[in-house]
């Protein structure tokens, strides 16, 4: 076997293999963006592992822990992943060049004729030259619109991995606060009750302390069902088994102070939200598409080598052949009208997201702004007064000057309002939340 022959057969064995679709090249870009904007890596995996997702949970996580384990082991975004595959496959398959045209004639003489002859051509279509490429650009594209789509469904699925973390840490404290204001209700109820039976208090006082107490035990059952349903959630979007199970939750979600301005965090997201680069993409994929199709007007031209021998005369002849169909109607002025109206409709749906984008990154800005004044004024003027005001009836009740139900109303009010205060500081960090997702990164990785 000569050097040529051998390497005719390499060459024949390995292509095959050179067109099959290699999943780490492919995923590498949304890698490096999910990394870039969230400092976090999803993996592609064969198939999600529910029993690893639920012994990582069992062992407590942080909250960057959480958005890793659901990256990994989220059924739905690991069945997405699969998406950029068969984009992928698209593109290797617009690649492919008509495979050439060969066609033999050969011509048996029959009695009374003295004629033999063979004819033979090969010819392959010369127009794949130009529109292939062209026909790649838009496979490449419509790659690339899938890519930021997968991009930004890990973001939306890293917002829902926070929002459930969030409202975990938040409905544990909320029940552990509602359970405080019930045990502080029973021993008052109780003190008012010991009291009654010497005279030194009114039925009003004993009905009021029990009808109180039974409002706070009622609260406690509605505030340990939320625990277990937000648990359930947040099981689910981690791709572990569903349960009501509590999860070991390692941060406490302090809030952070605003370090971007609001025009930082607009240009940002104009230039670089993946809501934005989808429809660039897909303006791009439309005048690629108004290329491809215009190209294909003389769709079929063909070049090759004809051969025919006359055996009887002995006389043979190689020359070129060369064919055009030639339309007499354009049938792809449809499909370039088509290419058009996407691409308006690309450059007004690019138009609408930024302002979506400007919307939300204004509202969400703004609000969790007035959640940080509001939560410093509960601590400086709200809370401060309502613990001199329980030290002050405290005193008075104690020397029976005051009476039991004024008492009882200033301990439920400085419950009520740690509980305002707990509810303002779950929702700043759930419009933070939002407003990361708005610009489209984590404020602290903008500068890539």
């Amino acid at each position: 076997m000569n050097k040529h022959t051998a390497s005719i057969i390499a060459l024949v064995i390995l292509l095959p293999h050179c067109m099959m679709v290699n999943k780490k090249k492919i995923f590498e870009p949304i890698q490096q963006q999910s990394k870039q904007r969230i400092n976090a890596q999803p993996q592609w995996r064969t198939t999600p592992n529910m029993l690893q997702a639920t012994e990582a949970l069992a062992r407590g996580i942080t909250l960057q822990d959480a958005i890793a384990l659901g990256l990994n082991h989220n059924p739905t975004l690991q069945a997405n992943f699969e998406e950029i595959g068969i984009r992928k496959a698209d593109l290797i398959q617009a690649g492919f060049y008509t495979n050439p045209h060969i066609e033999s004639i050969f011509r048996i003489p029959k009695k009374d004729d003295d004629h033999t002859n063979i004819e033979l051509s090969a010819s392959f279509l010369l127009s794949d030259l130009w529109q292939v490429p062209l026909r790649k650009r838009v496979a490449q594209d419509n790659l690339e619109v899938k890519t930021y789509e997968i991009v930004t469904e890990i973001l939306q699925l890293r917002k829902e991995i926070q929002l459930k973390y969030i409202t975990c840490v938040h409905n544990q404290e909320y029940l552990q606060l509602v359970r405080e204001i019930t045990a502080v209700v029973e021993t008052l109820k109780e003190r008012i009750d010991y009291r009654y039976q010497f005279g030194y208090g009114t039925k009003l006082d004993k009905y009021f302390a029990e009808s109180k107490l039974g409002e706070w035990r009622a609260k406690t059952i509605d505030a340990e069902a939320a625990v277990r349903t937000a648990y359930i959630a947040l099981h689910e979007i981690l791709g572990g088994s569903i349960s009501s199970q509590t999860i070991t939750l390692l941060n406490t979600l302090p809030l952070a102070h605003l370090n971007k301005s609001q025009e930082t965090l607009e240009d940002f997201a104009l230039s670089s939200h993946p809501m934005v680069l989808i429809e660039q993409a897909k303006m791009a994929r439309a005048k690629h598409s108004i290329s491809y199709e215009a190209s294909r007007i003389i769709d079929n031209v063909q070049f090759g080598i004809s051969y025919e021998r006359d055996f009887e005369k002995g006389t043979s002849g190689v020359g070129p052949s060369f064919g055009v169909s030639i339309p007499l109607f354009n049938t792809n002025s449809g499909n370039i009208e088509h290419a058009r109206f996407e691409y308006k409709q690309a450059e007004k749906s690019l138009y609408a997201q930024q302002l979506m984008i400007l919307k939300n990154i204004t509202t969400r800005y703004l609000t969790y702004q007035s959640y940080l004044d509001q939560i410093a004024l509960y601590n400086q003027e709200v809370l401060p007064p309502a613990m001199k005001a329980i030290e002050f009836s405290k005193e008075f009740f104690d020397r029976m000057q005051m009476s039991m139900i004024l008492f009882l109303e200033t301990q439920i009010d400085l419950f009520q309002n740690k509980l305002k205060l707990l509810n303002l500081q779950h929702n700043a960090l759930q419009e933070y939340v939002e407003l990361e997702f708005a610009v489209g990164a984590q404020m602290n990785n903008l500068d890539f």
